[in-house]
């Protein structure tokens, strides 16, 4: 459901824009008579806070017991084309860096682990998990522009972006593994490891919103989300049995050059 109204969410919001935007256009037709469209060009600095994580909670996660950001800057170029007084579209390219890292305690989780000795299973594992993200985009995103006022600027739109380094690894332990499927040999596991970077998708597509604030003539401070809407495993990955999309809030500034 939450896949469903989230895309359903954001096109409302677009056809809200569209209508305010057909009736600026008429209370403003005097005044773009005057006004010759400009391109601006934006220095994009600021860090992603977030999660590359599941829309709902999985019954197969039981108690979340800890949750840390890791170190993730985005810098950005921005290309925008003003074609009215408060309208407008814009470009950008964007160094991304996702991640966080998670502890939770799970039961008959579906996944393949890997021992000290070499021993490798598929299974359903039941313990303590810890999970390390730390992911490097190239990202584009295009955008609807509002302004209106000297103050304020939205954004609403979308992007596309491309996985160039992938680090998403972990541990379990204190724990046991069903190794096959839930009727599986029990296999006791006091430790191992995985590593699914490999794994993961090249492409990322997804939603992006947000909003800056001017603090000075060329500088402002701005909010950004960024939704996935493609889960960043395919479909027939094997290592877990849910969906993970990145969801991030990007926070930083703009510089106007």
């Amino acid at each position: 459901m939450m896949n469903i109204k989230i895309p359903a969410l954001m096109l409302g919001m677009v056809m809200v824009a569209a209508t305010l935007f057909a009736q600026d256009n008429g209370n403003e037709q005097t005044k773009n008579e005057a006004f010759k469209p400009v391109l601006e060009h934006r220095i994009l600095a600021g860090f992603n806070f977030g999660a590359t994580a599941p829309v709902g909670f999985p019954n197969t996660i039981r108690k979340i017991e800890g949750f840390w950001p890791e170190f993730c800057p985005s810098l950005g170029y921005e290309l925008s084309y003003r074609a009215t007084h408060k309208w407008g579209a814009a470009i950008a390219v964007k160094l991304d860096y996702k991640g966080m890292g998670t502890k939770d305690v799970v039961q008959y989780f579906p996944t393949i682990i890997t021992t000290s000795d070499g021993g490798r299973f598929q299974g359903d594992f039941s313990g303590e998990n810890k999970t390390t993200v730390r992911n490097a985009y190239v990202s584009f995103p295009l955008s609807a522009v509002f302004t209106p006022n000297s103050r304020w600027r939205f954004n609403l739109g979308g992007y596309v972006a491309w996985l160039f380094s992938s680090n998403f690894y972990g541990t379990v332990s204190n724990g046991y593994i069903r190794n096959g499927g839930p009727k599986g040999e029990k296999v006791n596991i006091s430790e191992a490891t995985f590593d699914f970077g490999k794994e993961m998708r090249t492409f990322d597509v997804g939603l992006q919103g947000g909003a800056a604030y001017r603090v000075g003539k060329k500088l402002s401070i701005n909010g950004n989300l960024n939704w996935g809407l493609r889960p960043v495993f395919p479909d027939d990955f094997k290592g877990m049995d849910f969906p993970l999309y990145n969801i991030y809030l990007t926070l930083g500034v703009a510089y106007r050059i």
